[in-house]
C-alpha cells in the first residue's frame, strides 16, 4: 500500500491510487456510484467503474443537466452546513445519499447514487428526459430498485468504513509528528517509527551504552508463559557475557512502575540466583516502557549513580520507545482493518452472482472458514415450518446432515437463534454460560457461533470451531466474522426472493395453483410492512376481495373449470397492481393485495381498477356440445394503516367487514371500511 499516512491534504489523499481501488470495490458491492466533493462543491473524486444512470443523460442534454445540478448541489451543501447525513431523491428520481467526512479539518461530502426506488420513478424519470429532448432511455440491465431503508445502511456502511479509514490514518499522522518531534529534541536517537519492537529495545541498548557511562543495561520484556519479565537484551562495560535475569509480575518493582514512578531505585541487586556478577555495581534503576498504560518493558541500569541529566535523557528514551511501538502497532492494526476491508469486499463480491442457494451457502460456510482460520463449521437455517434450526453447509464434521435439528434454545446454535447474540467461547468447559465436556470430533475447546440477520430477523445460524493454529477465537476474530455474515446474509435474501431458488420452494410461500404468495406467508408481510410504516410514518392499503358467484359457478362448470377462474383472477389482478405491491391467495376464492406507502384515494384507485380488469374478463370453459364464456366479478373491501386499524387482526377483521358489506350491497362493487360497516352488520342480524 503507499504511504498514505503521509498525505496531510484531504484532496492528495483521495487521489492516492489505492484509496481509488477500494473506493471502487464499495462502488461495485453495492451497485452504487460514489463521487466526493469539497467543502466548496468542487468534485474531487469521480467514480471510475460503477456511474450513476443520469450521467448518460446529463452528457446527451445540457438542459437536464443544468437542472440537474441546480437540484442536486444544494442537498450537497447542506449537507457540508448541517454536518449531517441526508437520502434523498435526486432530480432524475434515483435513489442517493450525501455523507459529511472530514479529514485533518478539512471538510467533503460523498455522494452515492443508485438506483430507482420503485417503476414508477423510473417512469417519472422518462418523462423528464423526454421533456428534455431526448428521445429514449437505454436500459442495458433489468431495472433493480432500492428503497430508502436500504440507501440508509448503505450510507451507514461506507461512513462506517470511510470515517475509520480517515481517522486511523489521523492518528497515524499524530504520531508521526510527536515521534518526529521527539527525535529532533533528543537529537542521536536513530530508531524509525517501521522498526518492530524487538529492533527498538536493541537500539536503546546501543545507543545507551555509547551515549552513556553505564557500567551495565538491560531490557527485560513481559513473558506471559512464565509471568515474569525476563532479559530479553543486556550489555556490560566490563565486557563480560551477562546472565538472563528476571523479575517476577508481583514483586515491589513492577508495583511500582504501574503505580506511576518515573523510575524505581533500588540500592541493592534483585533476588536472582543469577545475579552474583553484580555485586558491587552499586544501585540498579528500573525504568517503564508503558504502552497504552501497560508495562511493555523495563529498562534496568546498573551504575554507581546517574546524574540528574543522564535520568531523564533514559527518561525520554523509553517514552519515544514506547510512542514507536504504540505507532507502530497502530499503522500494523490499520494495514490489518484495511486488508480486512478488502477481504470482506472481494469475498462479498465473490459470493454475489453464485446462482444455485446450496452452492451459495456452502461457498459462505467455507469463506467464513477461511477468514477465521478454522477447520471445522456449519451454517444452519431457520426452517420456517418448524421454526428450527436445520443444517445446510457443513466442514469438517462427521455424522452431521441436513436431517439434523435444533430448536430454537436447545444447544449452543439454538441460544444464539433464540436471543440473536453471539456467543464467543475461549474454553468449553470452563465456560459457565455453556460447561459441558468438549466433544471427541474438536480439537480445540474454542469456538463462535453468530446469528445471521436480516434487520433484526434471524435466519439462520453460523458456526466455526477449530482453529488451524490451535489458538483460540478472540473479539477480532468475532468483529471480523460479524462484519462478514452481514453481507452473506443480505446476499442470501437476495439470492431467496430474486433468484427463487431451491430454498425458496422449500419454505413453501406461494400457493401451488395461482403462484400468488399464500396466506401464511401474506401474515407475514403484513406485519413486516405495518412494522416499517409505523417506524416510518407511512401508511398502507389491504385490500380484501372475492370472486362473486363462484360456489354457483364451482357446482355448474365443475372444479377444473373453478381453478382455471382462479387463475384469470390472480393474472388479473397481478396486472392491475404495482411493482411494489404484494398479492396473494388468502384461501378459496378470497385474495388479498398490500399496498404499500399508500393513502386511501390511491387504494380505491387501485381496487377499481382491478373491479374493471375483473368485470371485462372473459373465461372460456369448453361444454359438451359447443364452447360457452363464462363473465366473473368482484367485490373488494378496504382498510388503511393506521386509519382502520394499528394492528394485522384489527387490519384484517376490519378489511373483512367492508368486504362483507360490498357483498351485502349488491357485489361487484369496492367498498371502504367504516363504522356503518358494523352499524350495517348489526342490522342485518337483528333483522
Amino acid at each position: 500500500m503507499p504511504d498514505t499516512d503521509t498525505k496531510e491534504n484531504l484532496e492528495e489523499f483521495i487521489k492516492d491510487e489505492t484509496w481509488w481501488d477500494r473506493f471502487a470495490s464499495v462502488c461495485e458491492s453495492f451497485g452504487f456510484s460514489l463521487s466526493v466533493f469539497s467543502q466548496s462543491g468542487k468534485p474531487i473524486f469521480v467514480p471510475i467503474g460503477t456511474t450513476p444512470p443520469c450521467q448518460e443523460f446529463c452528457v446527451s442534454s445540457p438542459e437536464f443537466k443544468s437542472k440537474c445540478d441546480a437540484y442536486c448541489h444544494p442537498l450537497v451543501m447542506n449537507t457540508l452546513a448541517t454536518g449531517k447525513p441526508n437520502v434523498f431523491k435526486c432530480y432524475a428520481k434515483i435513489m442517493c445519499f450525501a455523507l459529511p467526512i472530514s479529514y485533518m479539518n478539512e471538510k467533503a461530502v460523498i455522494l452515492g447514487q443508485g438506483s430507482f426506488s420503485s417503476y414508477e420513478d423510473f417512469r417519472e424519470c422518462v418523462n423528464l428526459v423526454q421533456a428534455a429532448g431526448l428521445d429514449t432511455i437505454s436500459v442495458k440491465a433489468p431495472l433493480t430498485f432500492t428503497s430508502y431503508q436500504q440507501a440508509w445502511k448503505i450510507c451507514g456502511f461506507v461512513a462506517n468504513s470511510v470515517n475509520s479509514l480517515l481517522e486511523h490514518t489521523q492518528e497515524n499522522i499524530s504520531l508521526r509528528r510527536k515521534f518526529e518531534s521527539l527525535k529532533v529534541s533528543i537529537g542521536t536517537w536513530g530508531a524509525s517509527a517501521e522498526e518492530r519492537p524487538e529492533v527498538l529495545y536493541r537500539n536503546i541498548i546501543g545507543k545507551l551504552s555509547s551515549l552513556l557511562d553505564i557500567d551495565c543495561v538491560a531490557i527485560l520484556v513481559f513473558d506471559r508463559s512464565q509471568r515474569k519479565y525476563t532479559s530479553l537484551y543486556s550489555f556490560m562495560k566490563s565486557n563480560e557475557t551477562p546472565e538472563v535475569l528476571s523479575i517476577n509480575q508481583d514483586d515491589a518493582v513492577v508495583r511500582d512502575l504501574l503505580a506511576g514512578k518515573a523510575f524505581v531505585l533500588s540500592a541493592e541487586p534483585i533476588t536472582d540466583p543469577h545475579a552474583g556478577f553484580l555485586h558491587g555495581m552499586g544501585a540498579l534503576y528500573f525504568f517503564p516502557i508503558m504502552v497504552n498504560k501497560k508495562l511493555e518493558a523495563i529498562l534496568r541500569i546498573g551504575d554507581r549513580g546517574l546524574k540528574e541529566a543522564d535520568r531523564q535523557v533514559i527518561t525520554a528514551f523509553c517514552r519515544q520507545a514506547a510512542l514507536s511501538i504504540e505507532n507502530y502497532r497502530l499503522k500494523h492494526e490499520l494495514y490489518r482493518k484495511f486488508d480486512q476491508f478488502a477481504t470482506i469486499s472481494e469475498l462479498t463480491r465473490s459470493i454475489t452472482h453464485i446462482q444455485d442457494y446450496e452452492k451459495l451457502l456452502q461457498a459462505i460456510l467455507d469463506m467464513s472458514a477461511e477468514l477465521l482460520k478454522a477447520e471445522q463449521g456449519s451454517l444452519m437455517l431457520i426452517d420456517h415450518e418448524t421454526d428450527a434450526l436445520l443444517v445446510k453447509a457443513k466442514k469438517g464434521i462427521g455424522g452431521l446432515t441436513e436431517k439434523h435439528r435444533i430448536n430454537r434454545g436447545e444447544g449452543i446454535a439454538g441460544k444464539v437463534a433464540q436471543s440473536g447474540e453471539a456467543i464467543l467461547v475461549e474454553n468449553l468447559e470452563d465456560d459457565p454460560r455453556i460447561h459441558q465436556m468438549n466433544r471427541q470430533h474438536y480439537k480445540t475447546r474454542s469456538f463462535v457461533s453468530i446469528p445471521l440477520k436480516i434487520d433484526n430477523r434471524i435466519i439462520g445460524v453460523l458456526n466455526l470451531s477449530d482453529k488451524s493454529t490451535g489458538e483460540v477465537f478472540n473479539k477480532e476474530d468475532l468483529k471480523l466474522i460479524q462484519s462478514f455474515a452481514t453481507h452473506a446474509a443480505v446476499i442470501m435474501e437476495r439470492n431467496v426472493f430474486i433468484n427463487k431458488t431451491e430454498e425458496l420452494k422449500k419454505l413453501t410461500i406461494t400457493d401451488a395453483l395461482t403462484g400468488l404468495l399464500n396466506r401464511r406467508y401474506l401474515h407475514e408481510r403484513l406485519k413486516d410492512e405495518l412494522a416499517r410504516s409505523a417506524r416510518h410514518g407511512h401508511t398502507f392499503g389491504l385490500l380484501m376481495m372475492d370472486i362473486d358467484g363462484f360456489k354457483y359457478c364451482n357446482d355448474t362448470l365443475g372444479h377444473p373449470f373453478g381453478d382455471k377462474v382462479l387463475r384469470a383472477m390472480a393474472d388479473t389482478i397481478l396486472n392491475a397492481v404495482r411493482s411494489i405491491d404484494i398479492v396473494a391467495r388468502y384461501g378459496g376464492d378470497e385474495f388479498m393485495v398490500i399496498l404499500p406507502e399508500t393513502d386511501k384515494l390511491v387504494a380505491i384507485d387501485i381496487a377499481e381498477r382491478i373491479r374493471n380488469n375483473v368485470s371485462e374478463k372473459m373465461v372460456q370453459a369448453n361444454g359438451e356440445s359447443a364452447p360457452q364464456s363464462y363473465a366473473i366479478t368482484v367485490s373488494i373491501g378496504i382498510a388503511c394503516y393506521p386509519e382502520h386499524g394499528k394492528t394485522v387482526e384489527v387490519l384484517l377483521e376490519n378489511v373483512d367487514k367492508a368486504l362483507y358489506r360490498a357483498k351485502n350491497e349488491g357485489k361487484n362493487r369496492v367498498e371502504v371500511f367504516t363504522q356503518d360497516v358494523i352499524l350495517c352488520s348489526l342490522k342485518k342480524e337483528h333483522v
